[in-house]
Formats: structure tokens, sequence, C-alpha cells
């Protein structure tokens, strides 16, 4: 099947500390790639203005990687067999979140059937008395948002997700073209968080806008050796990381809007009728709904996918391009309060966390199913811990893309 990218003007992670012995984590870090930075020109660019693109969704470009539907369930990605790995230890990020206080959500009971049981409120208020504004200016909604990309034919539109004050979380192909190394990157980035519809149907942007400073892919995916079932298409790393600027106001973009958590290893995932499943809500700015204008949320239970050294995670979801880089969540919302401990428990795996991001949908219409890169340990990045001996940014290539932008990149730590 032809490698097919569509591109338009729109595109889309949580910090992790695994609870281990020190004497157990593995530190040595891989040697990673410069990451992008502004075009020159593009330097002295005000954190006020936004970038000068499309004047509406409808004629953006977007960049979402479209698969045949055979190649979602493939299984010639590798000519070897990996060798049986030890089990994974499931981690999640300590980092505190906005209102992190109330975050102590649900995953599986005993039964190992996935749920998510929320109470219908969110977290935070926002400034919202619209109804296409609510609850997307809220926490945890608003820790999501546009994201905005310029390449030499112009701009281009995936989704993002706040991991610290100042780190979104997005899909590797949203900022760069595979294998391409320096010269794949975007020349310039920006990220709205909470965009929406207006009541004049012109764009909202509640909290401002933020320019990029720096944007990172992992090595393998900057040189195209991904382990991947075709060119750049169903990879093991697609995911990347985007620094941003304070705002005019001199204020981060996690400031305002509060994020997430992140886990690894298959945080929230559970072993259900001899397939390993997640309960995953996932929220983006499809350019095919609502021409992209407004965030979508989709609900569904995922499954863990490997084929040979390839590991992803699937979701039903009838979002498309430009929600490439949208955050797969567990646990999604306000955790309600057990009142009475002798008729319920919440369960286990409870933190509100990100897993995986949008990385490629099918070039079916209709088929409605769409795959991210797991976030682990995976054949490229074997380590159960990155970091340094006092702070583990997580396991495999999560544990490694957070750790290399906080020590290259000036990204704060999560």
């Amino acid at each position: 099947m032809s490698n097919q990218t569509f591109r338009t003007a729109l595109k889309y992670g949580v910090a992790v500390l695994v609870i281990t012995g020190a004497a157990t984590r593995a530190f040595a870090q891989p040697t990673e790639p410069p990451a992008g930075k502004p075009a020159a020109a593009e330097s002295n660019a005000t954190a006020a203005a936004g970038p000068a693109g499309p004047a509406n969704s409808a004629k953006a470009k977007v960049r979402m990687p479209l698969a045949d539907p055979s190649k979602f369930l493939d299984s010639s990605s590798s000519a070897n067999t990996p060798a049986v790995e030890k089990a994974l230890v499931p981690g999640v990020s300590g980092a505190a979140a906005n209102a992190s206080s109330l975050e102590s959500p649900a995953a599986y009971g005993s039964s190992k059937a996935p749920y998510s049981t929320r109470r219908v409120s969110v977290q935070v208020l926002g400034s919202s008395a619209l109804a296409n504004a609510t609850p997307v200016t809220s926490y945890p909604f608003r820790a999501t948002g546009r994201l905005w990309m310029r390449f030499s034919d112009g701009w281009y539109i995936c989704t993002a997700s706040m991991i610290s004050k100042n780190i979104v979380l997005t899909a590797a192909h949203c900022v760069h073209n595979y294998g391409k190394q320096a010269a794949g990157y975007a020349s310039e980035v920006w990220y709205y968080p909470a965009q929406y519809t207006g009541s004049t149907g012109a764009q909202v942007t509640p909290y401002g806008t933020f320019k990029a400073t720096r944007w990172r892919v992992l090595g393998p995916y900057y040189n195209g050796t991904d382990t991947c079932t075709q060119t750049g298409v169903v990879c093991n790393n697609d995911v990347a990381t985007v620094v941003l600027a304070k705002n005019s106001a001199g204020k981060y973009a996690g400031d305002v809007t509060g994020y997430y958590k992140y886990g690894w290893n298959g945080y929230s995932y559970t072993s259900f009728f001899g397939s390993t499943v997640v309960q995953l809500h996932q929220l983006g700015y499809p350019a095919a709904l609502d021409s992209g204008m407004d965030m979508e949320r989709t609900d569904g239970a995922g499954w863990y996918y490997t084929s040979g050294y390839l590991k992803n995670t699937q979701l039903g979801s009838a979002q498309t391009g430009g929600s490439s880089g949208g955050p797969w969540l567990v646990n999604l919302g306000r955790s309600p309060t057990v009142t009475d401990t002798t008729r319920a428990n919440l369960g286990s795996a409870t933190t509100q966390a990100v897993v995986g991001v949008t990385s490629y949908g099918s070039t079916t219409v209709g088929y409605n199913r769409q795959g991210a890169s797991f976030f682990g340990q995976n054949k490229e990045y074997p380590n159960s811990s990155y970091g340094t001996t006092t702070k583990s940014y997580g396991a495999g290539n999560i544990g490694a893309l957070v750790y290399t932008t906080v020590a290259s990149d000036g990204g704060l730590a999560p």
C-alpha cells in the first residue's frame, strides 16, 4: 500500500515515576538527534501573535498517515521474532497536575473488565457561557488543544496535550517528515489550547496562543529506522514533544490550563477474555468533523496489538486527520468520592493519564479505527527507566523522550 499522508493545518501525554529500587534501574541513555527549532526568519516572532495560517480549518491541511485496513493487523512488520520478554512494570507519572488532588479514577475491578466511572462534572471551571465552549474551556479538557505547524508547503494542523508546564505531547509525524533527519522538521510550531467555535462562527482561543521553541522526535523516527508496517506508518515511536515559550503575560501554558500525567508499559491496561484491553478517551480536532474547529471526544475499549517487534494500541474511532497527536487518556474526568466503602470500590490503576497519541487512520472511509504507538519499552527503547539516578521519567520510548526534552530542550520536568 502507498504511504499516504494527508496534510491539514491541525494535530496531539504524562510523566511517570516508576517505584523501583535505584539498583534495578538502567540509566544508559540513547544518543538522540537534535530537536527542531524555529526557522531563523521566525525567531523574532512575538508570542502574542499566532501563525499566519489559513483563515479557517476547512482550508487547512492535515498530516495523518493512512494505512490500508490490512495493515492494522499486519504480521510481516519484522523478519525476526523477538524473544519472549519479561513482564513489563506499568507506571504513571507522579507529577501534580492542575487540581490533581481530585484525580483518583478507576480503570478495572477484580473482574478485570475495563471501565471509566467518573462524576458528570468538570474539575476546574472555565470561563464558558457558550455550549461550544463547555466543557472545552474547563479542566481536564482545556489541557488539550490545536497544534499548528509550518512546513515548506504551508500550514498544517494536529492536536496536542500538556504534560508539564511547558511541554505538549503530540505525534512525531505532526512535526517531522519520517526519515528526513534535520531537514524533516517543521520550521515553526504554535499551540492553541482549548480552541473552539464562538457564537459568530469565528475560532476562539480562550487561553491565548503559545509559540514553540523546540520540538523533538525520537532517533528511529528521525533517521527512518523505526519498526513500522510500512514506511513511516503504523510505527513503534510516532510520538513527539513540543516545548513552549511563555505567553505575552509571562505565563506558561500549563500554568494557565493545567496538564496531564502520562503512563507507560500498559498503565491501566488489563487482560480480559484473552485480550489486553484498556478503556480510552480520545480527544482531537479532526478536520472532517465540524471542519476541525471544535474538540471531539471518543470513548471506547482499546486493545494492545503486537506483531513481531511492533507494539501499538488500537481504538475504534470516527475521528480523522487533524486528530493526529491527540491524547489517548485513561480515567478522564473527575473522580467520584466513595461515600460507602462497604458497597463500592473504584478499582485499580486509578490515575488520569495519557497512554498514547493518535498516530494513524485508515484509507477506507467508514473503517473507523485508529492506532497509536505503545508508550513503554520496545525494541528501540528497551530500558525500564530513563533519567538520572535521582529522577526517572518513565520506561521505554516515552521515558526517553521526556527525559531528553527536559535535559536538552528546556522542557520543565512534569
